[in-house]
């Protein structure tokens, strides 16, 4: 099964994450493709050593190991693919060099949120609080041009479809459907990123074929979403109504 994204679309310039994507895409191909041709209880290795052709027997456990690594690549996958979209979006206000009335209440409510980022409880005195009013303020009425930071979109591991969902309606996106699949791939990525299981431990009760369902669903779902997103930046739904 294929699953192609339209690159030839420029009007709202997401040509860079398209490509990103089916980038990702052929790695994540290419290593399932990998990881199909273990699935064979005969199957061996043959190399050559000193000189020597040496064929040895594939343990189970190796193929255990590389199916549990499909997660990790899996969900580098997912969070490449929803970092570099809603960047586009971040990318597009500043080029349309908008300013805090322009921008839509949700995007006003992440950029304020972004700036008093830093303001812990316990953690400022009251003049630190005075100046950031200050500057919000200043900026503001100054109608200076909104950035919004990458920096402050950390997903820490954590990124699901949920997670996915919360973000659509904070910033205001379509919502895509499904993505059930993606909470295990983020649980199975975190067991193992945390060391709380092996990989094979992971790995082991998961077959090629279910692995080969995941990495399919997984491509519709994120095709979607770039669309989704993709149509939320053309109709400037970033902007104030």
């Amino acid at each position: 099964m294929v699953y192609q994204i339209n690159l030839l679309r420029t009007d709202c310039k997401m040509d860079e994450t398209k490509q990103d994507f089916e980038n990702r895409k052929d790695e994540v191909e290419n290593y399932f493709e990998f990881v199909a041709i273990f699935d064979d209880d005969d199957t061996r290795l043959q190399y050559r050593k000193d000189g020597e052709v040496k064929i040895e027997n594939i343990q189970l456990q190796f193929q255990n190991i590389l199916i549990a690594n499909a997660f990790l690549v899996l969900y580098n996958l997912i969070e490449s693919t929803i970092r570099n979209s809603i960047l586009e979006i971040y990318t597009k206000i500043k080029e349309d060099e908008l300013n805090y009335e322009r921008l839509s209440e949700n995007l006003k409510k992440i950029w304020i949120k972004q700036t008093t980022d830093n303001l812990k409880e316990g953690n400022y005195k009251p003049e630190t609080l005075s100046n950031y009013v200050f500057d919000l303020a200043k900026d503001i009425l100054n109608n200076e041009i909104i950035i919004l930071s990458k920096e402050n979109m950390d997903f820490a591991g954590n990124l699901d479809a949920q997670k996915i969902r919360d973000l659509a309606n904070n910033i205001g996106f379509n919502i895509s459907p499904d993505g059930r699949n993606l909470v295990e791939i983020k649980i199975k990525r975190n067991r193992l990123a945390h060391g709380e299981q092996t990989f094979y431990d992971v790995g082991r009760n998961i077959s090629v074929e279910q692995l080969f369902i995941f990495k399919d669903k997984t491509f519709t779902y994120l095709s979607d979403v770039i669309e989704k997103i993709e149509t939320f930046i053309r109709d400037k739904k970033y902007t104030a109504n």
